[in-house]
C-alpha cells in the first residue's frame, strides 16, 4: 500500500510506502481534520495484511487539541497492528523548546503497548 497526503499550511504531509510511514509538519487542522480520518482508514485497509515491521516517524514542529485526538487514535491503531503480530516502531521527534509535542509522545509512550523511541532535535 501506498499513498501521499500532501501538507498544507495547518495539516501535516503524511506518506506510506512498504510498512514505512512519515507524517511530518505542522498539525492545525481546524477546517481539514479529515487529514486523520483518511490515515486512520488507510491504516485499518493495511492492518489486514500488514509487514512484518513497520515503522512511523512522527516529526510535528507544531500540534493543536483536534491533532491530539487523531494522533491518539492513529496510535490505537498502530497498537492494534501490534497485537497482529507486526513489529511496530514508532519514532517520535520533538524539538526540545517543544514541550506540547514533546508531551504527547511521552503520553503515547507510557499508554500504548508500541516500541515508541522520544527524539529530541534542535
Amino acid at each position: 500500500m501506498t499513498f501521499t497526503i500532501y501538507q498544507t499550511k495547518t495539516t501535516p504531509l503524511a506518506y506510506f510506502k512498504n510498512g514505512y510511514m512519515a507524517i511530518k509538519g505542522k498539525s492545525f487542522p481546524f477546517d481539514h481534520p479529515d487529514i486523520y480520518d483518511v490515515i486512520s482508514d488507510k491504516l485499518m485497509v493495511y492492518s489486514e495484511n500488514p509487514e512484518k515491521h513497520t515503522q512511523i516517524d512522527f516529526n510535528l514542529s507544531a500540534i493543536n487539541a483536534v491533532s491530539k485526538r487523531y494522533i491518539i487514535n492513529t496510535f490505537r491503531i498502530l497498537e492494534y497492528i501490534g497485537s497482529k503480530g507486526a513489529d511496530i516502531q514508532v519514532n517520535w521527534y520533538y524539538q526540545t523548546d517543544d514541550e506540547d509535542v514533546q508531551e504527547l509522545g511521552e503520553i503515547c509512550k507510557s499508554t500504548f503497548n508500541i516500541n515508541i523511541q522520544l527524539k529530541p532535535t534542535e
